[in-house]
């Protein structure tokens, strides 16, 4: 079947923690670049580099937002995939990666975040290469990791306040 047609009937990614018929992705925060709590603070609605996989999401899928770095490795935030993927022209300021964006729409925040250690320590989890560490800044998660993260982020999610513009 069609993804798009398996998709029509289901909610968006923010109404949805049962993985049913969207996917999910990792897409990687670098405390380096950006304070990734200011961005949302600023607006929840935000652009992401997205230069791989671009053809294989789509409005609705579900971003686990991954911060990398030495201080404190793991998953902050959820969100929602909110536009198709575009082109945007880059300046020669810009890093490559930023040409193809997508934009998100951040839902909730996990309190306490699922760090990197506690990930690698589940069975369901640690096996899952990305959260180890990767290069690149977005990656799809299988249906099963994507699964057992809901179930262990579930009670630690927090909705975040709508923007107020």
């Amino acid at each position: 079947m069609p993804r798009e047609h398996a998709r029509a009937a289901v909610p968006p990614a923010w109404m949805n923690l049962s993985c049913e018929a969207m996917a999910d992705w990792i897409f990687q925060g670098n405390p380096r670049h950006h304070n990734l709590d200011a961005l949302v603070a600023a607006s929840r609605q935000q652009w992401w580099g997205t230069p791989r996989y671009r053809d294989r999401m789509a409005v609705g899928d579900r971003v686990w937002l991954q911060v990398v770095g030495r201080n404190d490795p793991g998953i902050y935030y959820v969100a929602a995939i909110v536009s198709e993927t575009y082109e945007h022209p880059v300046q020669p300021s810009d890093l490559m990666h930023f040409r193809w964006r997508t934009d998100i729409r951040f839902d909730y925040r996990i309190r306490p975040p699922l760090l990197r250690s506690e990930l690698l320590e589940d069975v369901r989890l640690g096996s899952f290469r990305p959260f180890r560490g990767f290069q690149g800044s977005n990656v799809p998660v299988p249906p099963d990791v994507a699964a057992a993260l809901a179930v262990r982020a579930e009670p630690r999610l927090e909705p975040l306040p709508p923007d107020h513009r």
